[in-house]
């Protein structure tokens, strides 16, 4: 039966609306049709705003679940064991109840799996190969994702989220809700809005001022979201640095319920909203880069960044094209990241740890130092590489790839800088020498007819900017005065459970299955190295280790280890000693690449 107020259909012989609560006639099927033509009918076209969108035009009722017993509060959150979505969600607690709108942790209880190569999440249970790279998914784990969900009694709290998912936007500097929809659980209407657990930290719980060039990274990634959802004429009315979010070199635009639509009959005048925006965009870089609230042209600033924020902040032509905007910002980035010259001051060292009889890690330190006119341009190539397989298997297959990787270095990057010729793209040549390696490796697997396999971690440094590649748990830090971030992503369980928001970092370095890797070199044909790029400017240093440092060493303890340390190699033999006071459980090996004061 179709309920004549809002159109929604209840099941049969119901007497109340599932969906708003009105009653329901015996016989109401044709009013109901002809009130959902006319809702059809009524799209809004002006700019959304909290009275353009009504609930049967924004939210979906996809919900078969039986109403609870009756309400016994006005507004009462739900019970924990509560199902909403026809049961696809389960309330596993409430954690606010005191006002609107109510949030609540909540579990997806259909089993979601993870691609073992790809780490693409995957819905459907019946799949046997993952939709975007085809690996088998017959190894992946089946996940249960946790969710927070926000309750409203309000059909407009949610509805600029709801017009956004229907819109089927999708951008990697975009942060939008998993879904929403309403659902009437007591038999009066409720709107919800389903967002991940876990979200990167906001930009506004940074300690001010930043980096300039990690600003400028954050900004580039930034403003082509910006240029994405203009393209869609949407406009973000009045965002600023409360609207971003940061997670180590990612930025992402986040809590986009601020966002509009720009209707047809006002697109003549879409510059105007375009140039708020990138405004917007510019002043929170700016407060980021400087700490300052208001722009000021006297700030000590590099020319070619100053001269950016002039033209967005202090002329009044300001500047409309937020794609333009990003093309300067990264401009400005290559003159930020191109010091005079550079020194690299490296530290290594390796042990066989307390427990184990065989060091099965290996480690590679290719380092030139080319310098002219009292100018250093240093190139230098590090990588460190866990074994596993046991005796003659493990250590032969860490041997086997960084060897592996020595031979690429020498023809493609040692000669070149010798001879003071064209370097390797970074990020093209570490992707294929980290293919040369695990070709190594897999051949000499097949050859010995063991399980042999090794992670990687390595570095390509130019200048003072280093490529990364990682395969597997080995890790790179960026090490600074301010503190420690963790540059790569393992490859492992624990950590997508982190990415996925089914536990916290603290938890993971307990968990029982942390050390269940799912990518490593040498165990297939093809093993794709993810790629990260990183400047370390002076008085930073970039460490790789294998896990018997990073999980016996607390990250918080490696950087005091670092910051008290007289050199890098100091630093290095410091801490391999805190992982066997620690109980040494692992082979252990470090590299630190300190670009000089």
């Amino acid at each position: 039966m179709k309920c004549p107020k809002c159109g929604y259909e209840s099941q049969g012989g119901a007497s109340f609306c599932q969906f708003c609560g009105a009653s329901l006639p015996a016989q109401t099927a044709p009013a109901a049709q002809a009130s959902s033509e006319q809702d059809v009918s009524r799209q809004p076209t002006r700019p959304l705003s909290t009275a353009d969108v009504s609930s049967k035009e924004a939210f979906s009722s996809r919900s078969d679940t039986r109403p609870l017993s009756k309400e016994p509060e006005p507004f009462a959150p739900l019970p924990q064991g509560a199902f909403l979505l026809g049961g696809r969600y389960m309330i596993l607690e409430v954690r606010n109840s005191d006002e609107q709108p109510h949030v609540y942790l909540a579990e997806d209880t259909t089993p979601a799996s993870v691609c073992p190569n790809c780490r693409s999440e995957v819905s459907d249970p019946e799949e046997q190969f993952c939709t975007f790279c085809g690996a088998d998914l017959a190894s992946s784990e089946p996940l249960r994702l946790r969710y927070l969900i926000k309750e409203s009694a309000d059909e407009q709290t949610f509805a600029v989220e709801a017009q956004l998912l229907r819109m089927r936007l999708e951008h990697p500097g975009l942060l939008f809700p998993r879904d929403v929809f309403a659902e009437a659980p007591y038999g009066f209407s409720r709107y919800y809005l389903v967002e991940p657990e876990f979200l990167p930290p906001p930009a506004t719980s940074l300690v001010v001022p930043q980096k300039l060039a990690q600003v400028l990274v954050w900004g580039v990634s930034l403003a082509r979201a910006l240029s994405y959802l203009h393209r869609h004429q949407l406009m973000l009315q009045g965002a600023g640095v409360e609207h971003i979010a940061v997670d180590g070199a990612s930025a992402y635009w986040v809590r986009l319920g601020v966002a509009r639509v720009i209707p047809p009959d006002a697109r003549s005048q879409s510059a105007s909203y375009f140039i708020q925006d990138v405004r917007g965009l510019a002043l929170a870089l700016y407060y980021l880069a400087t700490g300052g609230t208001q722009y000021d042209p006297q700030a000590t600033l590099p020319e070619q960044v100053a001269a950016i924020f002039a033209q967005t902040l202090a002329s009044p032509q300001g500047l409309a094209d937020a794609s333009h905007f990003g093309e300067m910002l990264e401009a400005a980035l290559q003159e930020v990241r191109r010091p005079a010259s550079v020194n690299l001051l490296v530290g290594r060292c390796t042990d066989v740890g307390q427990e184990r009889s065989l060091n099965e890690d290996s480690l590679l330190i290719v380092d030139i130092a080319s310098v002219y006119r009292s100018e250093s341009a240093p190139v230098g190539f590090f990588a460190v590489a866990d074994g596993m397989g046991g005796h003659e298997a493990g250590d032969a297959a860490s041997h086997t790839a960084i060897s592996a990787l020595a031979q690429q270095v020498v023809a493609d990057v040692l000669r070149p800088a010798s001879a003071d010729a064209a370097l390797p793209d970074p990020g093209a040549w570490l992707a294929a020498a980290t293919e040369a390696a695990n070709q190594a490796v897999y051949d000499r697997r097949s050859e010995a007819g063991t399980d042999m396999g090794t992670t990687l971690v390595a570095a390509l440094f130019i200048g003072d900017t280093a490529t990364i590649s990682n395969v597997g748990d080995s890790r790179a830090y960026l090490l600074t005065p301010h503190g420690i971030t963790q540059v790569t992503t393992d490859h492992s369980l624990v950590a997508r459970l982190v990415a996925t928001g089914q536990i916290t970092r603290e938890e993971a370095a307990n968990h029982p299955q942390k050390n269940v890797i799912y990518r490593v070199i040498g165990d297939r044909p093809r093993a794709e190295g993810d790629i990260y790029e990183q400047q370390v400017a002076p008085g930073e240093a970039l460490l790789l280790c294998s896990d018997g440092l990073s999980g016996m060493v607390p990250d918080a303890q490696i950087w005091h280890i670092w910051r008290t340390s007289t050199s890098p190699q100091e630093a290095c033999d410091r801490l391999v000693e805190a992982a066997n006071e620690a109980g040494g459980e692992d082979n252990i090996t470090a590299v630190i690449v300190q670009v000089g004061q």
